[in-house]
């Protein structure tokens, strides 16, 4: 028969297995511990995008395509322009995004022209006038190239506007057949140059994504 002190050895051995059996893995324990975090403990995904990041709009950005209406502050013409030259202008009308004015109207503006062609009538050509030869009429392509915006240049690239010259009904009753013939021709010949007087309204759009700041 075993010992009394062989019986206590055998029970303290059972109740270890009993315990060992009994208790959850480790990883297990870890597992369920993770599971049960709030969202905010959790590390970020490394793809992950803040949702706030993307709802937020720029508030110094002007998209591609937006408007923006222009007065001349002085002519423009076909007879005495040239490419490269600059002119000014004022914005018409504010530029707003989402309910925000991003350029005031008043603000100044700097335009440039591309191309300038005086009609092919001038003093020299009088005689083909009175001949009836067809003249080509003048022609002026231009864009607006900055904004003064509190005393800060900002380059900007829009669309360009061509403006081509072209005749128009005689206004002046022929009096005589040579004093008519002259003003007939002198009111053709002016007709041919396009002119864009000061004040004249013009709608222009950005062609590239302006950032103001």
């Amino acid at each position: 028969m075993p010992s009394h002190a062989n019986r206590i050895a055998i029970i303290l051995l059972t109740f270890s297995l009993l315990c060992a059996c009994g208790r959850p893995p480790a990883e297990n324990a870890s597992n369920s511990a993770e599971s049960q975090k709030l969202p905010f403990d959790r590390q970020p995904r490394s793809t992950g995008i803040a949702p706030s990041q993307s709802l937020i709009p720029s508030t110094t950005r002007l998209p591609e395509g937006t408007p923006i209406p222009i007065r001349l502050e002085s002519a423009l013409s076909s007879a005495s322009s040239h490419a490269g030259d600059t002119f000014s202008a004022t914005v018409d009308e504010p530029v707003m995004i989402d309910g925000q004015t991003l350029v005031a109207r008043g603000t100044a503006a700097t335009g440039r022209v591309l191309e300038a062609k005086p009609s092919a009538s001038s003093p020299g050509n009088s005689r083909e006038s009175s001949l009836g030869r067809s003249l080509e009429p003048g022609y002026l392509r231009i864009v607006l190239v900055s904004l003064n915006l509190g005393g800060r240049q900002v380059m900007i690239e829009t669309s360009s506007i061509f403006a081509k010259g072209g005749s128009r009904e005689e206004r002046n009753p022929a009096t005589g057949a040579a004093s008519g013939t002259a003003t007939k021709d002198r009111d053709r010949d002016r007709d041919k140059d396009i002119v864009l007087g000061p004040d004249r309204r013009l709608n222009f759009r950005f062609a590239q994504t302006v950032d103001l700041q």
